[in-house]
């Protein structure tokens, strides 16, 4: 029976290549001088390729809409192949093509990819070339190809042992993970981007201080820059990279104006409820695999951030003593099911870490299920399991919760109005899953919140804030009452 089966799809094979070659045996070709071809597209572009490293392959169509079929005299670089372009013309790798036959009402496939030689520039450089397509009437039809080249600082395996300050002034691509000793400490500059591979990391062992600013933030992102769909950047693509570790041990972390996005998780730290293990002001974790923060029994501080969009929970806290203010944790993740948007508990695989404080203060904590806060603590068990919630807008069943827990809170209960008309832009109806969690100007989070300090006079925009009656999260409404 298997014979028979192989025997059958070799006959096919015979068939559909005689019926090819019957075909374009029977094809009419024409030299008229009026004939064009048709393309897909008028410019293959690459937004940015690194220097030395190739690009992915970018795809053309070539259409041949007329009534008779068409051998191209030739196809050909007009560079001649040295600006670092490479194409495949249906089939066939090189430079230059002659001979190139499309059927009538047919159409052939293109394929590009550019390597670009390092620039010696700090800022991305223009390349670019054209693809010629001579017809035998003597017509020739040109499609521009273009890409940024951006020189990067390659690091593989790299293991500071010693104080260090990565510079701002190109990107760096690290290969096989960041790791920052015990003794030293990883300084990163306003402006610095990370661009990390498949399975790459930062290990912070040591202290890490990557403090951006609003024109300048730092950002944590895959290095994937191309598209895994025509619509869809791989960069609103989550898992394209580990994810920043701060172990136990490691403490006085501070990340401010940073966007962390797109990885296997966001940050997780294991530390020590008696000292300061992280300190996040000003900054997105956003569209991960796993947790976005997840603290272990430490001391951590969260101001004016955004957290969003993870397969697991966004908020993951297991003991110590740890405050949000100002920050807007929503979970909308698009992918597949998820967690909750903030998941508390005092325990974990047996063993009791005393919650001793979790405070949100001036928060938003929702996203598409009926109730996105759950708290397990030990029971018939002392330990500490101390939280609450003040002048927040909350997803939660508000029967089912301790009041006094819960001070000035407004709580959500309708999931279709916060998917709808909390935020502006939300993944749920958009296709490039892009998302704006700025407040719409119905959110219920408006006007909810209460003075705390002078630190969180401006919001993660640098939007002032009004001195009562501000909005709950980490933005300030841009509409007037």
């Amino acid at each position: 029976m298997k014979r028979l089966f192989i025997l059958s799809l070799v006959l096919c094979w015979l068939l559909g290549m005689f019926l090819a070659s019957s075909c374009m045996k029977d094809e009419s070709f024409s030299d008229e001088p009026g004939m064009l071809l048709a393309f897909s597209a008028d410019t293959v572009s690459f937004d940015t390729v690194f220097t030395s490293i190739g690009s992915a392959t970018q795809e053309l169509i070539v259409y041949n809409d007329n009534d008779k079929g068409v051998r191209l005299t030739s196809v050909r670089l007009a560079s001649g192949g040295n600006s670092g372009f490479r194409v495949n013309v249906d089939g066939l790798y090189g430079t230059q093509f002659a001979d190139v036959e499309i059927g009538h009402e047919d159409s052939i496939f293109v394929f590009v990819e550019v390597t670009v030689n390092p620039q010696k520039s700090d800022s991305p450089v223009l390349i670019s070339d054209s693809l010629l397509f001579t017809l035998p009437g003597g017509v020739t039809q040109m499609i521009i190809l273009e890409a940024y080249g951006q020189d990067v600082i390659v690091m593989r395996g790299e293991h500071f042992r010693n104080d260090t300050v990565l510079s701002s002034k190109r990107p760096y691509l690290i290969y096989d993970s960041l790791v920052v000793d015990s003794n030293a400490t990883l300084s990163i500059e306003p402006g610095a981007t990370l661009y990390f591979h498949d399975k790459a990391g930062l290990d912070v062992h040591g202290t890490l201080k990557a403090k951006g600013t609003l024109e300048k933030p730092i950002t944590f992102r895959g290095d994937r820059l191309d598209k895994l769909l025509w619509y869809l950047p791989y960069d609103q693509v989550d898992a394209l990279w580990n994810g920043i570790h701060i172990f136990g041990g490691s403490t006085d972390n501070e990340l401010e104006f940073c966007d962390i996005h797109s990885g296997c998780f966001g940050i997780r730290v294991d530390g020590t409820a008696d000292s300061q293990s992280l300190t996040l002001m000003n900054s997105v974790v956003h569209n991960v695999a796993g947790h976005g923060l997840d603290l272990n029994y430490c001391a951590a501080m969260v101001g004016n951030s955004q957290i969003t969009n993870s397969m697991g929970n966004c908020v993951n806290v297991t003991g110590g003593v740890v405050n949000f203010c100002f920050s807007t944790i929503a979970q909308f993740y698009p992918w597949s099911e998820c967690g909750h948007a903030l998941y508390f508990t005092n325990i974990k695989n047996d063993t009791i870490y005393p919650l001793h404080e979790l405070a949100f203060r001036n928060c938003i904590v929702t996203g598409y299920e009926d109730d996105e806060i759950f708290g397990t603590r030990v029971e018939n068990n002392d330990a500490d399991f101390n939280y609450f919630f003040a002048n927040s807008l909350v997803l939660t069943d508000s029967n089912a919760v301790d009041m006094e827990r819960f001070v000035d809170c407004v709580f959500e209960s309708d999931t279709a109005f916060s998917k709808k008309h909390n935020f502006r832009r939300l993944t749920i109806p958009n296709k490039d899953y892009s998302c704006d969690f700025r407040l719409d100007s119905i959110s219920k989070a408006r006007g909810i919140g209460e003075y705390i300090s002078d630190q969180y006079a401006l919001d993660r925009n640098g939007i002032v804030r009004p001195n009562e009656h501000m909005d709950a999260g980490c933005y300030q409404s841009e509409y007037q009452e």
